[in-house]
């Protein structure tokens, strides 16, 4: 696992100018062979994928299937190499973390309120429903009383 990790960090390092076209050509190679195999093990069983799993599974097939041809442009292999990259990395994430659903500090925290845009009239908000979301932020203007 953490030689894929470091082959996700060395493809992304890759710059376009400077990486020789053989060294993209392997880096596709290694790439495809390493996303095939955490595939496997991530996609092995059916029943406990959710459809966000489902359609990045297709993606995955997708990218693995379609592979650049020699007549491509370096451009488009060095593309295919990056998309495979953050592909790998996002595997190798989904094989480290349990299944457990957001297990992060957001699951303990209340939704924010809901609360009327503070640069509108009270009567536009009540007759037109507009209302934001409060970022936690601080505002850039402090609101007047009154």
């Amino acid at each position: 696992m953490i030689s894929a990790e470091l082959d996700v960090r060395r493809a992304l390092a890759f710059r376009l100018g400077t990486t020789t076209r053989s060294t993209l050509d392997e880096a596709v190679s290694l790439l495809r062979r390493k996303i095939v195999t955490f595939a496997d093990e991530v996609f092995a069983v059916e029943a406990e994928l959710t459809s966000s799993d489902r359609s990045f599974r297709l993606e995955v097939t997708h990218l693995v299937d379609n592979p650049p041809r020699r007549a491509a442009y370096s451009h488009e292999v060095y593309a295919h190499v990056r998309a495979q990259a953050r592909v790998l990395r996002k595997l190798l994430a989904m094989k480290r973390q349990p299944e457990e659903p957001s297990a992060g500090a957001t699951a303990d925290r209340p939704p924010l309120p809901i609360r009327p845009r503070p640069s509108r009239a009270p009567e536009f908000t009540e007759r037109t429903g507009t209302y934001v979301v409060p970022s936690g932020l601080a505002p850039p203007f402090p609101e007047k009383d009154g």
